[in-house]
């Protein structure tokens, strides 16, 4: 019994929840995946259908008439090459090529020229002739002066000043970079702006500089003028200086190959690509019109997408998938649920998933109907959430609807309104057999279901679309999938109810017929087990009313809790006479015949196709109790060990069983009252109560103090009626 759960964890974590399951739940982990693999392979399977009705792709071709309309049929996204080559071209001609300056070939250039003005002024100092100055430059300087321009230059009266300007003016125009322009590989980047980079490492600096501005060997002369204006030089200096500039100037920036490639493929793959989307019903080509050259691009790319593999979208319904099978182990789990499945009710629950998706992809990917978000109503999603309601109960079944219209809203191309409907249907069949107690409910059911789906969904295609003519659409389907699915379900319940062995309410009614043939053969061989056993199930069935439990299962288990007396009727005191066998046995063999009918009672109840949670409470209702009459019994002429007189069972895992074996203590201990008056049963209630409490046997269980209170006095008050005084007649007293 639980006797604090408000101090406890809710639902645990995540990791702990899979740990603690794979210990555990091993098998239910493997069968839950495994399905969810046979998910993937159908998405991969069915990802490569192509979904666009198409001619002969020969029959297509630039300047030929279209042979037939051509019209997509689900929605697809596809790559526009042509504009996304433009606007990588775009990008790419507003991408600056990178320049770098050569701080040794400035170096050079400068110390070159510092070296031919050190050796000049030398050679002038001494004196010497034109003829000797020519030659001493020719010999350091070969080929860089004529003897015209030595001749000039020393007739010069200005020389020293023009030597200083030249010196300048090179200064100047390798500061701000001649540039070297490549022959090739500048026409990708921009043609007007470029970045010139001076310096390494972290004093590097750059800058932006048009190309209309930079120096160059080509336009140098003209640059030089534009310094020589500057410096504002006299006509006749002018040419000498322009000259000497000239001669010793070098290219000292280069295009960085390497580094202006990098920077274009980084700006090129930050580019996003030009997406067109196709929208269902799009028409590309129209039956008898001339195919153009874009109609042609657009029908190749759109047939493309629709028809390859969309791998990444395959590897993000994997993902999908495997959140949603780690979110159905939490929500249908009994933590949440309330419900531990079997292991042939975790094979249907994950069916029903799987065959839904199925469905639902299949569906989808051949576009079989004009609008998507009504394959939910082809899938059986209703049919298994009505089951499950009958099985289960209606939240179990409500979360399996949430966890089914997850699953079908991924199955879809994650359509919100696959998913509204899908919880529509779902839930409403949750809760359309509501109160069904006989087969035929569920047809009423069913036409409930199907007006409550096709008001539903007639409701949730408003927002969408206001033509009279579409919305008739999602009322039709609503409703016919609400009539279909409680259909089916009344044909597969029997099947199900057998497969599973499960104790439905429909079949717990039909067991609860006191005319069934086991329940007449106990009435026949013991009619006091047969009264006693009527009995228990009344007050099992109103205790359980009062605590929450189900109080069918409670009448149907006590019906057949003593099921086993019926072989050997005459060892039980409810049976006898005034002779009793017991007299003259021994007190062990007493109890051994005593504790049989347990493990007969389970034998029989399994040869009749019981279901197992009425089993478990044939085996349960004496749970692993004392047979305390017979032990004191064999105490008197000797010690006697417990065990020998215990009940082989163990105690009661449900509440119902629980239940049984208070009420079978009850019933029968309160025949040994004389005079059972309410305050007298109450009493011994009590002992009986407290006695079960001490012994262990309310551990498994998980009935609350306050539900051992509410038995308690259920039971009081339902002995207390059976029990009532009566008035002595007449003719009772004369005799």
């Amino acid at each position: 019994m639980s006797r604090s759960s408000e101090g406890q964890a809710g639902a645990p974590k995540a990791l702990v929840f899979l740990i603690g399951a794979w210990k555990t739940d091993r098998l239910r982990l493997l069968t839950i995946f495994g399905f969810l693999l046979a998910a993937v392979v159908t998405i991969v399977g069915v990802g490569v259908v192509p979904g666009m009705t198409v001619a002969a792709p020969n029959s297509i071709a630039v300047g030929k008439i279209a042979p037939v309309d051509v019209i997509a049929v689900r929605k697809a996204t596809y790559v526009d090459e042509k504009a996304t080559g433009l606007r990588i071209e775009a990008e790419a001609h507003l991408t600056l090529p990178i320049f770098e300056m050569d701080i040794k070939a400035t170096r050079e250039a400068l110390d070159r020229y510092a070296s031919f003005r050190v050796l000049l002024s030398s050679i002038l100092s001494a004196r010497v002739s034109s003829d000797t100055l020519f030659l001493t430059l020719q010999r350091d300087f070969p080929g860089l002066f004529s003897r015209q321009e030595v001749a000039l230059f020393l007739l010069s009266p200005s020389r020293e000043q023009e030597l200083a300007d030249a010196e300048a003016i090179l200064a100047r125009l390798l500061d701000r970079g001649i540039f070297a322009l490549p022959s090739t590989g500048l026409d990708r980047y921009s043609t007007e702006y470029l970045e010139l980079r001076r310096g390494q490492g972290p004093l590097q600096d750059s800058a932006e500089l048009r190309f209309a501005d930079i120096v160059t060997l080509a336009n140098l002369e003209s640059k030089i003028r534009d310094e020589e204006d500057q410096r504002r030089l006299s006509k006749s200096s002018a040419p000498k200086v322009a000259s000497l500039v000239k001669k010793f100037a070098v290219a000292n920036v280069f295009f960085a190959a390497s580094a202006s490639a990098r920077r274009l493929d980084s700006a090129v793959h930050q580019v996003d690509a030009v997406t067109r989307t196709i929208a269902p019903g799009e028409r590309l080509l129209r039956k008898g019109l001339v195919i153009s050259e874009a109609d042609f691009a657009r029908y190749t790319a759109a047939r493309e997408a629709l028809s390859r593999p969309a791998w990444g979208r395959i590897a993000g319904d994997v993902v999908f998938l495997v959140t949603l099978g780690l979110l159905a182990l939490l929500l249908l789990g009994p933590e949440i649920s309330g419900v531990r499945l079997e292991d042939g009710e975790l094979v249907l629950a994950a069916s029903g998933i799987f065959v839904s998706w199925v469905v639902v992809v299949v569906l989808t990917s051949q576009s079989l109907l004009g609008d998507s978000s009504f394959v939910a109503f082809l899938a059986p999603g209703a049919l298994f959430c009505l089951v499950f309601s009958v099985f289960f109960g209606q939240r179990f079944a409500v979360l399996y609807g949430l966890v089914l219209s997850l699953f079908m809203m991924g199955a879809s191309g994650y359509d919100p309104r696959t998913f509204l409907y899908s919880f529509l249907s779902t839930g409403a069949a949750a809760f359309a057999v509501r109160g069904a107690e006989s087969r035929i409910d569920l047809v009423k059911a069913g036409l409930r279901l199907a007006v409550i789906e096709a008001v539903g969904s007639f409701a949730l295609s408003v927002p969408f679309t206001q033509d009279w003519g579409e919305l008739a659409a999602p009322f039709a389907a609503g409703g016919a999938s609400g009539l279909a699915s409680a259909l089916l379900a009344l044909g597969v319940f029997p099947v199900l109810e057998q497969l599973l062995n499960a104790p439905t309410r429909f079949r717990l009614i039909e067991l609860s017929d006191l005319n069934a043939p086991a329940l007449q053969r106990l009435l026949a061989a013991a009619p006091g087990t047969y009264s006693h056993s009527v009995a228990v199930a009344h007050l099992a069935e109103a205790a359980c009313r009062e605590i929450g439990a189900d109080p069918l299962l409670a009448r149907v288990g006590a019906y057949y809790h003593d099921i086993g007396k019926a072989d050997q009727p005459e060892y039980f005191v409810e049976n006898q006479g005034a002779y009793n066998r017991h007299d003259e046995i021994n007190p062990r063999l007493s109890a051994t015949v005593i504790r049989s009918h347990v493990k007969l009672g389970v034998e029989k109840a399994r040869a009749l196709g019981l279901p197992e949670k009425v089993i478990d409470i044939v085996a349960e209702h004496h749970g692993s109790g004392l047979i305390s009459w017979f032990f004191d019994r064999a105490n008197k002429d000797e010690e006697a060990d417990p065990e020998d007189f215990s009940y082989p069972g163990e105690p009661p895992s449900s509440r119902e069983a629980a239940v049984i074996m208070l009420a079978d203590a009850a019933e029968a201990a309160v025949r040994t009252i004389k005079k059972p008056t309410p305050a007298r049963i109450d009493a011994l209630l009590k002992d009986i109560v407290l006695d079960r409490f001490k012994q262990g046997q309310l551990d498994r269980c998980d009935l609350t103090l306050r539900d051992l209170e509410t038995i308690r006095a259920s039971f009081t008050r339902t002995l207390a009626g059976q029990h009532h005084a009566r008035i002595e007649y007449p003719r009772t007293k004369e005799e």
